[in-house]
């Protein structure tokens, strides 16, 4: 049952996240911290003392480590770290972690030098450069090249939406009844009705529409489809539209019981669907393509500050355009088996979400980066997944670039890291569909609603304990090197009613229709001296084949630096 009630004024908000991009020092001591202000001992403390198959076990020395097995390296009250590999056995291989957990705040410098003589190209002067030169991770893009058209409009939905409660008339003022409903016109919808609405045609403002007319093509138990009367048939034909509303129409049920109910201002108890080539022209405006929208505007009445409501439960999303009319060309198959049915309980999520945290608990609507983390992480439960392996394969090719924590809209890339980083942690719930409804079903956002609802393992309380041991399931995953449930992500499983994957994988081809192949999460050489710059929230990750008798790690304790060492071989 959907929650019923009603209830923008637009300002100057920015669009683009800002970049943290400031170093700290030239030097930055490598630590490895499991916990906010923790020790090694605090992070080992839950990990198996004794030895198995697959299981991975702590240790404070690399000789002591056999593959697969983890040491802690601890930046508490020091500047400077010395691992020591003397005694390692040869032919020994490790990888090497080093990252900030903090999650406010600019990048940091980390740097790896050996502190001896055991390898000769250390005494050449240049070698700093030239091992800097090896490294492959990618450099910071410019934030035009960061953003896409789906980004850039997400980030002023977003940020509109932190605004609108304070705004427009809260929820509470009305109340559900007869007399509401007939005296907003409200109908229910039967097969054939044609209705106009507002649709937005600005990627930069939530006052800029125009109108559209669509014709009621579906109607189910959850779900109302209304299609763009100028879409032709050769575009959209009956039979996907009958398909995409069956499979959303039970899919809508499905997510509102894991979630919660979304906000019903109208009172019909369905939640809409506008189909419309109008989302197709918002795409070619930023050059690219917009797969649909949900803007909470529309739970709060028309109003000179929100003139673009059409006060309704509401979705938006684009139709297929193989012949480009509307913007960029995309085929209907393509829209059929990967971008529509994602963008339906996708958008949902974001509706949920609001409804929730800001009408049902009466707090403010989810930072961006975990929204959407949500909501990339549903598509992924619901086995419509197809465009998360892409996602997540730009963020492994560059994971020291993007952090996961995000101070504004999230880009491309840093939506494939938090959802990566969300499936973990739901995979290492005891209970992972209550985790869900716990995020939802709060005032907190951010971090610390992260934290509360985390119900997992001890040693996972807090943020910086989360992504230790996510950072490690980057490593482990994939490459047979353990079998610890705790460090690595559970396989794939394929879905027979979609056609697709449920979960992660690090290594495979994607089988996601559009030629995804995944290689793991990047790897830079070390081949002595590295300055390793990494945003906040995020790590770089160095495969040691040639190791010195001593490395020094330099850092800070106070920018969060970490580091993980695993033995690979």
């Amino acid at each position: 049952m959907l929650l019923s009630g009603v209830g923008i004024e637009e300002k100057g908000l920015a669009m683009k996240k800002m970049r943290k991009k400031g170093v700290f020092g030239t030097v930055l001591l490598l630590v490895i911290i499991f916990s906010g202000c923790g020790s090694s001992e605090s992070f080992s403390s839950h990990l198996s003392s004794g030895g198995g198959t697959g299981i991975s076990n702590m240790f404070d020395s690399p000789a002591e480590m056999g593959v697969g097995d983890i040491m802690a390296i601890e930046f508490i009250n020091s500047d400077e770290v010395e691992v020591d590999f003397k005694g390692v056995e040869s032919g020994a291989n490790f990888i090497l972690a080093v990252g900030s957990y903090n999650y406010e705040g600019y990048s940091s410098t980390v740097t790896l030098a050996a502190t001896d003589m055991s390898m000769p190209e250390l005494n050449d002067p240049d070698s700093a450069s030239k091992s800097m030169s090896l490294e492959s991770e990618g450099a910071y893009l410019d934030d035009d090249d960061e953003y896409g058209a789906n980004e850039i409009l997400s980030a002023w939905l977003r940020a509109s939406e932190s605004t609108l409660s304070e705004v427009e008339t809260p929820a509470s003022f009305y109340s559900a009844n007869t007399y509401l409903t007939k005296s907003m016109g409200i109908k229910a919808s039967a097969l054939g009705d044609v209705e106009t609405f507002k649709v937005l045609n600005s990627l930069t403002s939530v006052s800029s529409y125009v109108n559209v007319d669509a014709s009621v093509r579906c109607v189910g138990s959850n779900v109302v489809f209304y299609v763009d009367v100028e879409v032709p048939s050769s575009a959209l034909s009956s039979d996907d539209i009958q398909t995409l509303c069956g499979d959303f129409d039970e899919t809508a049920g499905a997510e509102m019981n894991l979630l919660g109910d979304i906000y019903d201002p109208d009172g019909d108890g369905k939640v809409h669907v506008l189909m419309t080539k109008q989302v197709n022209k918002l795409g070619s405006l930023g050059g690219g393509i917009i797969t649909g929208y949900f803007y909470a505007g529309d739970y709060y009445k028309e109003s000179a500050s929100n003139p673009v409501s059409n006060y309704r439960d509401i979705i938006y999303t684009m139709v297929p355009d193989p012949n480009g009319s509307w913007g960029t060309t995309i085929s209907r198959n393509f829209a059929m088996s990967n971008l529509l049915p994602a963008v339906l309980p996708h958008e949902l999520q974001h509706a949920i979400s609001y409804s929730v945290h800001v009408f049902e608990n009466g707090g403010s609507s989810e930072e961006s980066w975990l929204n959407e983390a949500m909501s990339h992480f549903i598509e992924d439960y619901f086995g419509v997944g197809n465009e998360n392996p892409s996602r997540y394969a730009m963020y492994l090719a560059s994971p020291s670039t993007y952090g996961i924590v995000t101070s504004g809209s999230p880009n491309l890339m840093e939506r494939g890291g938090s959802y990566l980083f969300l499936r973990y942690l739901y995979e290492q719930s005891d209970d992972g569909d209550a985790f869900l409804r716990r995020l939802i079903d709060t005032k907190s956002v951010g971090v610390k609603n992260l934290e509360e609802a985390f119900d997992g393992a001890s040693g996972m309380e807090s943020f910086s304990q989360m992504m230790a041991r996510w950072v490690i399931s980057l490593i482990m995953t994939d490459r047979g090197i353990s079998q610890d449930p705790r460090y690595v992500y559970k396989p794939r499983t394929y879905n027979q009613a979609t056609g697709n994957y449920h979960g992660v994988c690090l290594d495979c081809d994607a089988d996601d229709n559009r030629g995804t192949v995944l290689n793991g999460v990047n790897l830079n050489q070390y081949v002595g001296f590295h300055s390793a710059m990494v945003d906040a929230s995020a790590a770089k990750f160095f495969e040691m084949t040639t190791l010195p008798n001593e490395l020094t790690l330099r850092g800070k304790e106070s920018d969060g630096n970490f580091g993980i060492l695993v033995r690979t071989q």
